[in-house]
């Protein structure tokens, strides 16, 4: 992937002056041979972001459609691979993804084959592979516990008070409307124990601009209602759809 800037774009609809805005967020364009061009010959669109002094997110998109994968660096020029890398196929659902330190990758990986729940975990240290296991093939609208159960994380309120939230916050960006860009995108996280959501990522990708605000709508939502295990409240794992229609 293209791992410098060669020029800049700014947040306004990928259509503005070349100008970066430090500290925040601008965009690339690349034809289809990973070269900059103008936007008229876009095929591709890395949605770069500065996520704090020593981490810089790139998400590489096909400009009107699902992600190509994500890659995180502890530079602007991207030269220092350290922090989350994901892989998505054709479309847009995740193939595989995890951490990295200092170029290596480190703690646990997961890789999704035919589903969007993962199938397979791996545990790495320094690059070094220590172990892995096979997972069931779940539904991926399905919550999946860490352990059989007796309680699944939900919204709090359930279905009616999720569709409720999303009626009064969810936007459809003004670059999904000029494209006609409609479908669900699909976010993993995890519920803790007071009911905060942690480590949110995309497991399947429509749009640069859907996805964001998808993003947007689960980082931002009141606290869930933990999922609970012997009685007890529990971490877990759930996958939230999010979808957009665009007249």
């Amino acid at each position: 992937m293209r791992s410098f800037i060669l020029f800049i774009l700014c947040f306004s609809s990928i259509t503005g002056s070349a100008q970066k805005k430090p500290g925040k967020e601008f965009f690339l364009v690349y034809d289809r041979n990973w070269q900059p061009c103008k936007i008229d010959s876009a095929h591709y669109l890395a949605y770069v972001q500065n996520i704090n002094d020593t981490t810089w997110q790139w998400s590489y998109y096909n400009y009107a459609g699902p992600l190509v994968n994500i890659e995180t660096y502890k530079d602007e020029k991207a030269t220092i691979p350290h922090g989350y890398f994901a892989y998505f196929n054709e479309q847009g659902k995740i193939d595989s993804g995890g951490n990295t330190l200092k170029g290596l990758k480190n703690g646990t990986w997961y890789y999704y084959e035919d589903s969007t729940s993962p199938q397979l975990t791996r545990e790495y240290e320094m690059g070094r592979l220590l172990n892995e296991k096979r997972t069931e093939k779940t539904d991926a609208f399905e919550m999946i516990s860490i352990e059989p159960g007796e309680k699944e994380a939900e919204f709090r309120g359930g279905t009616k008070n999720w569709i409720k939230y999303l009626e009064k916050n969810l936007k459809t960006p003004e670059r999904a409307m000029n494209l006609h860009i409609r479908g669900t995108v699909m976010i993993s996280f995890t519920v803790n124990v007071p009911g905060q959501i942690e480590d949110p990522h995309i497991v399947r990708s429509v749009e640069q601009s859907v996805d964001q605000e998808a993003m947007r709508i689960i980082i931002n939502s009141p606290p869930w209602t933990p999922a609970e295990q012997d009685g007890r409240k529990v971490k877990a794992y759930r996958i939230q759809p999010v979808t957009f229609y665009v007249e």
